[in-house]
């Protein structure tokens, strides 16, 4: 008797302990690391608050960044499986089989000039002298194209960076003729470049359009045709005076086809909740989306953030309901077991046993197969409970056996299933 007791309890402890190390996997945190370029200031503080956010509030999705020199690096570090997740500009996002899961912001090329000066239009940057103002290093690789466009060779072009009040003293000293400044239309330090550069020029300044904005990106896809609108940049009169066309690309956060799908889904929902709080630190981060699923581009979208945006994510239910279903019916055997076991050790089988009501048991099975609506199921499911009572009382008396007990556990599983399998077929319809 002892050994059949001891045996009874190893079996019970590795059972809680399989059910205790599977609850672990499955509820700890998702971690994420995001190679992040040193040339993008502003994201390296987005996800690093982020990622401090995310810990405080003990959410399934953590973050690690990890920083890198520049956005190749970044493209190698997620090729090669050091990181899962990397921010890259539009033109490193086509390249591979990255996918995208969020747009994090869309950056535009503003080009300003004198009224009357050098600069009039975009064919006149030949042999001009640009000045450059972005947050990060300068970077003239956004005009590249459409100098090529125009035929104007690269090299005709002269770049050299401007910051705050130097915008002003360059123009005022004629340093440079005209001046393009990269970044989200709506970002204050856009406003500010321009007021920086309309009080350094004489005279009014102008917005060179790029006219042909839209053909251009036909031909690089990397590339966007944004429309600044009437007085995006404050002023009186306003800045600019009417809309016009120009060029930007997109900061994209990006993965491989490697990633879990439900992952990346909690991912995109995670950095939804706390967008507006980032923004709030980070101007800017506010302005993150989900890439358009119905849109055909270039870039690939990951499935994960396609069911995120069509309300297809998955439930932590809906991804474990086959496990929870298995422990519950493999508990139940486990105690079925055990009652048994504990009925024969207490009384060896001496008393009368009592067969189970198999006749109203499968009577119950029958109606809730033939169940056409709720109350039809609902009066199946008031006889179940009935017959469990019926039999629990039984039990209690010591009149059934451990194997009759069994067998009704299993019975009663089962039925339970396809109650509630029914109740949801009638709820569809």
């Amino acid at each position: 008797m002892l050994r059949i007791f001891l045996v009874f309890f190893a079996t019970l402890l590795a059972a809680v302990t399989i059910a205790i190390g599977a609850s672990y996997f499955a509820l700890r945190p998702t971690e994420f690391k995001v190679a992040v370029p040193a040339s993008d200031p502003i994201d390296q503080r987005v996800f690093g608050l982020a990622a401090d956010t995310l810990r405080s509030q003990r959410a399934p999705i953590r973050i690690e960044v990890v920083p890198v020199e520049k956005s190749k690096d970044a493209m190698d570090a997620l090729e090669t499986d050091k990181v899962n997740l990397a921010v890259v500009r539009s033109d490193s996002a086509l390249i591979g089989r990255t996918h995208t899961i969020m747009i994090l912001r869309r950056e535009a090329a503003v080009i300003v000039a004198p009224k009357v000066g050098k600069v009039q239009k975009i064919g006149d940057l030949q042999n001009a002298t640009i000045g450059v103002t972005r947050e990060g290093p300068l970077d003239g690789s956004l005009l590249a194209p459409v100098l090529d466009y125009y035929g104007i060779t690269r090299d005709k072009a002269r770049y050299v960076a401007v910051q705050g009040d130097g915008i002003a003293d360059a123009f005022r000293q004629k340093k440079i003729d005209a001046m393009i400044a990269v970044g989200p239309v709506t970002a204050k330090q856009m406003g500010e470049a321009v007021a920086d550069a309309a009080r350094g020029i004489k005279g009014m300044l102008q917005f060179i359009e790029i006219e042909e904005a839209d053909a251009i990106v036909k031909r690089i896809p990397a590339l966007e045709s944004i429309e600044v609108e009437q007085g995006a940049f404050g002023g009186r009169p306003p800045r600019p005076p009417e809309s016009f066309n120009t060029l930007g690309y997109s900061i994209r956060l990006v993965t491989n086809t490697k990633t879990d799908s439900d992952s990346i889904a909690e991912l995109a929902r995670q950095l939804f909740l706390i967008r507006q709080n980032l923004s709030v630190a980070v101007p800017g981060a506010g302005l993150m989306e989900t890439p358009d699923v119905d849109e055909a581009t270039a870039f690939l979208v990951h499935p994960g953030v396609r069911a995120y945006v069509n309300g297809e994510q998955r439930s932590w239910f809906d991804k474990y309901n086959d496990y929870i279903y298995l422990g519950l019916f493999l508990g139940s055997g486990v105690g079925s077991v055990a009652v048994a076991m504990f009925g024969w050790m207490r009384g060896g089988g001496s008393q009368a046993r009592r067969p189970l009501p198999r006749q109203r048991i499968e009577l119950v099975f029958d109606a809730v197969r033939d169940a056409r609506t709720p109350e039809q199921l609902d009066a199946a499911e008031r006889e179940a409970d009935e017959v469990v009572r019926s039999v629990f009382a039984l039990g209690v008396d010591g009149k059934l056996s451990g194997d009759v007990i069994a067998s009704f556990n299993l019975a009663l599983a089962d039925l339970r299933g396809r109650i509630a399998a029914r109740r949801g077929a009638l709820r569809t319809g």
